[in-house]
């Protein structure tokens, strides 16, 4: 089984990044797995589904082969978990209430449903909060934007223009990875992209890419109808200096996984 020959832990940790950074439901309908029932991946108070945290993570690994996908597992849950478990992983099972499935917002402690439960829930509106408000609101643009000193690396790199558009707002400006945070070391400016803060989130949805050849932009198809079709092949605007040039290999991953989505949409 392809399961086998998942190895590397820094590539479970690449799928558990993935999996905070678009959320559940967006990471199960790209990988192409339900929900789990018995073993999830435990990382503090949050829970990963492990069979597809595993599947994403045998791409990451092996970025030729690609993503497992549900029907290439045969052996079940506890073959899964057991795997995980021996590559330094807690795997638990859920706490059911007579036989019911754990909810969602159980499983995982942010995802965008609780964030705006939260936001609603956050209380009337207070005029003696503003300024602890806009504090907050600064602190969140700032996480959004990335890692100080990795931003300021990309905007340097890209002379502060967007590396897709030229757009050269600077507020909108955002480091993006081209392969999951994984730590400091992923803060290098050869695994980032200056992009424009839309822009950032269509290429963290895999809804565009950069193929690694051609450095030309390539679109999802439900992009092809909107304001985003003129991105189809463009090229990336590559730094003047080549060692803050985005790696290939960085990219080559990126550009796999895109790849195996949209292979599995047709």
């Amino acid at each position: 089984m392809a399961l086998n020959r998942l190895s590397d832990p820094s590539a479970v940790r690449a799928a558990l990044d993935e999996f905070d950074r678009i959320g559940r439901s967006a990471f199960l309908d790209k990988y192409g797995f339900k929900e789990a029932r018995d073993y999830f991946v435990a990382v503090g108070e949050r829970r990963y589904d492990s069979k597809a945290v595993a599947g994403a993570a045998h791409g990451y690994q092996f970025p030729s082969a690609g993503p497992l996908r549900a029907k290439a597992f045969s052996g079940g849950a506890l073959t899964v978990a057991r795997k995980l478990e021996s590559m330094g992983f807690q795997v638990t099972r859920p706490t059911t209430v007579r036989g019911a499935l754990p909810r969602e917002s159980d499983l995982l402690a942010r995802t965008e449903a609780e964030a705006e439960a939260q936001v609603e829930a956050s209380g009337a509106f207070d005029p003696s909060s503003i300024e602890d408000a806009r504090k907050k609101t600064f602190a969140a643009i700032v996480t959004r934007q990335g890692q100080s000193a990795f931003r300021r690396a990309l905007l340097d790199a890209y002379e502060h223009r967007c590396a897709l558009t030229n757009c050269a707002v600077e507020a909108v400006l955002e480091a993006a990875h081209i392969c999951g945070y994984m730590g400091p070391k992923t803060n290098d400016a050869r695994n980032g992209l200056l992009l424009r803060a839309d822009l950032h989130t269509l290429y963290d949805r895999m809804l565009i890419a950069i193929d690694p050849a051609t450095h030309e932009v390539s679109i999802a198809p439900e992009l092809r109808e909107s304001e985003y079709a003129s991105l189809e092949g463009r090229l990336l605007r590559l730094p003047k200096h080549p060692g803050q040039r985005p790696s290939a290999e960085a990219l080559q991953i990126h550009w796999m996984h895109v790849r195996s989505i949209r292979e599995g949409q047709s």
